[in-house]
Order: structure tokens, then sequence, then C-alpha cells
């Protein structure tokens, strides 16, 4: 069944869908080449954000995504799909600079946090000797 499925919505050897078919590819092909280059972001900002919930972290990084997302994403979207020949491509585009946005900011979040925990604890462990 899966097999048939493909054919009944791209079928190559119907010729009066070929042209379609055609930029059905190569739309598509574009696609997927942003969706890889998407997955490495996403990735990243996942482990990062479940890294700082660890760390009892969520209202930072709430207002981090909220800009990454609606205050670069979005626009970018917006005018890469209507206002430039990228259109699909660029809202792609836009949603892959949002997402990348909240990685590098949620991680310079959880590098800050880890390093001021590790000079934190490293203060602690040194001994107070007032007496001399």
């Amino acid at each position: 069944m899966y097999l048939l499925l493909p054919y009944l919505f791209l079928n190559m050897e119907n010729q009066s869908q070929l042209l379609d078919n055609q930029e059905v590819i190569t739309i598509a092909a574009k696609l997927l080449l942003v969706a890889a280059v998407f997955q490495i972001s996403d990735g990243i900002q996942v482990v990062v954000l479940g890294a700082l919930r660890g760390l009892q972290d969520v209202k930072i990084p709430m207002y981090i995504t909220f800009v990454a997302y609606w205050i670069i994403g979005f626009p970018i979207s917006y005018y890469l799909g209507e206002h430039t020949d990228l259109k699909a491509v660029g809202v792609w585009l836009g949603l892959l600079a949002g997402l990348t946005a909240a990685a590098l900011f949620l991680y310079i979040r959880f590098h800050y946090l880890t390093k001021s925990l590790i000079l934190k604890n490293s203060l602690k462990s040194i001994p107070n000797d007032t007496t001399k």
C-alpha cells in the first residue's frame, strides 16, 4: 500500500501532470535542504533548553524563545516568503533563523549559568581562615 501512495500524488508517467510534478520535486528538494539544517539547530535548542530546565531556569528561556521566534524568526519568514522570490523556502529560512537564534541565545544563557555555578561552588570550597 505504501508503495502505491506516491504514484497517486506524483505519477511521473502521467504526461498531463509532468510539469507540475517537476515543480513539486524542485520545491521539495530545496525545502529538504533547509529542513536538514533545521534539524541541527532544533537539536541544539532542545538539548540546551532541557539543560536549563534541569537548572530550574525557565523564566528567562521563555523570554529568549519569544524573542527568537517572534521578533527574529517570524519577520524574516514573512519578508522572505512575501517579498522575495524564495517563497516557501524563505518561510523555512526564517523559521531556521529564529530557531538558530534561540539555540545560540539559550546556549549563551546555559554557559553563563554554569560558569556562575562553578565559580560559586569553587568559592565555597576555599577555606575561610580569619584567625590569621
